[in-house]
C-alpha cells in the first residue's frame, strides 16, 4: 500500500475507534477507489459495514478481501465470524474451518467454530473444538503449570 494510503488508512481506524463508523467508511472507500485490490481495505471496511449493521456489505466486502488475499486466516475468520451473525452456520463452519487450515494454532478460530457447533447441536465437535482452543491457548501463555 502506498505511504499515503498507509496514513488514511491510520486515518479510517481512529474514526472508527472514534466510532465515527460513517467516517471510516468513507476513507476505507477512499482508499479503494485508489487501490481496487487493496485487502486491508476491505477488510477494514467490512467491519465497518459490521458495526454499522450492513451485514449484506461486510459479507460482500470480506469476500472480496479474500479473493486477494486468499491465505490470510483472519480474513476467514472474519468472515466466518459475520456469517454467524447472520445464521449461515454452514457457511461460518467452512469459513472458520479454512481459517483452521491455513493457521492450525488460530484460538479465535476454533472457539467461535465451538459456539457453532454447539448452536447446531453438534456437542461432541463443540467440546473438541473448545478442548483444542483451552490447548493451544495454555501452550501459548508460557505459563508455568505447577
Amino acid at each position: 500500500m502506498r505511504q499515503d494510503l498507509k496514513e488514511r488508512f491510520t486515518e479510517g481506524q481512529f474514526k472508527f475507534m472514534k466510532g465515527d463508523i460513517e467516517g471510516c467508511i468513507a476513507i476505507f472507500t477512499e482508499i479503494l477507489e485508489a487501490d481496487s485490490q487493496c485487502s486491508e481495505a476491505y477488510h477494514a471496511r467490512a467491519i465497518a459495514y459490521l458495526k454499522s449493521g450492513n451485514k449484506d456489505a461486510a459479507i460482500e466486502d470480506i469476500e472480496t478481501a479474500i479473493q486477494y488475499d486468499p491465505n490470510n486466516c483472519r480474513l476467514h475468520y472474519h468472515k466466518g465470524s459475520i456469517l454467524v451473525q447472520v445464521e449461515a452456520f454452514d457457511e461460518a463452519i467452512k469459513s472458520l474451518s479454512e481459517a483452521i487450515a491455513l493457521s492450525p494454532n488460530y484460538v479465535p478460530a476454533y472457539t467461535i467454530r465451538a459456539k457453532v457447533y454447539e448452536r447446531i447441536g453438534n456437542k461432541d465437535a463443540a467440546a473438541e473444538d473448545m478442548a483444542r482452543a483451552a490447548l493451544l491457548a495454555k501452550k501459548a501463555s508460557n505459563m508455568v503449570d505447577f
